[in-house]
């Protein structure tokens, strides 16, 4: 029997055939947030980098229980200040929880160059996305010298309205304090919304360990204030060591609903490890 294959180019055209006739209107006419995200692509013809190879790579997540249509374009800069030319827009289709990645070669190709491409990524979409962009560079070493990576924020659009904030956790990570006998857990907080959250409350729980009353361990502990795209790193204390032989954790930001946020459903992080 003889296998057929179907080429990536022809699966995108089959998922976007998928998504509802007015989607991509509604794609154009409700944009709610707006992500604009550096790129440096290819090889300087300048001197305003350092020789050498620069990558990006932006990671496009669909956190929703939706299907989202994003569309995207591309404002390039070139030198003594001067803005350079503007891509028009291409639309993508993540369906929920999927991930795209946009690299180097899309971007030259949407924006009709070759070797070099400096500027911004604009995305525009409906709903929230999770938007990571990584950065590497190789110099004369021919490996990679540079490794940088950033969660980039969401500008709410339209109406004057001021946006909102958003709260999730980014990182969860236990260690043991051998002085005092107990599991520092360190989370690192973030408002990728647009705009400013107040203090709030972190929760830690351990699901798999319970106290003499049967209730699951859990500490809480202090966020203060986030502007747009901060992050803040808080500290809970366990009395004993989460490995037992396994670790599950549970980290919720702002989990007494204090800060009003774009979403409510995205405010916990879960980590699992083997002992």
């Amino acid at each position: 029997m003889t296998r057929q294959y179907i080429s990536t180019p022809i699966l995108l055209t089959l998922a976007l055939a998928w998504v509802p006739a007015n989607a991509y209107a509604q794609a154009r006419d409700s944009v709610a947030f707006e992500y604009a995200v550096k790129i440096v692509c290819g090889t300087p013809g300048t001197k305003a980098l350092a020789p050498g190879l620069y990558f990006t790579a932006i990671n496009v997540h669909n956190p929703g229980s939706d299907t989202v249509v994003f569309r995207k374009k591309f404002a390039t800069t070139l030198p003594e200040e001067r803005p350079g030319p503007i891509s028009p827009f291409s639309r993508n289709a993540l369906m929920p929880d999927q991930a795209l990645e946009i690299d180097c070669t899309d971007i030259f190709r949407h924006a009709h160059l070759e070797r070099w491409a400096k500027g911004f990524a604009v995305i525009q979409s409906p709903q929230p996305l999770d938007i990571v962009a990584v950065y590497t560079g190789v110099g004369a070493s021919k490996q990679v010298d540079v490794l940088a990576l950033e969660r980039v924020p969401a500008r709410r659009m339209g109406g004057g309205s001021g946006g909102c904030p958003d709260l999730v956790v980014d990182s969860i990570l236990p260690q043991w304090d051998e002085a005092n006998h107990r599991t520092v857990i360190t989370a690192v907080i973030s408002n990728i919304g647009s705009a400013a959250a107040g203090p709030s409350i972190a929760r830690v729980v351990d699901p798999s360990t319970t106290d003499t009353s049967g209730v699951p361990y859990n500490a809480i502990a202090p966020t203060p204030p986030l502007a747009p795209g901060a992050s803040a790193t808080v500290v809970f204390y366990l009395p004993y060591w989460v490995f037992n032989p396994d670790a599950a954790l549970d980290v919720t930001a702002d989990y007494k609903g204090m800060v009003t946020e774009c979403r409510e459903d995205n405010n916990t992080r879960s980590f699992s490890a083997i002992g």
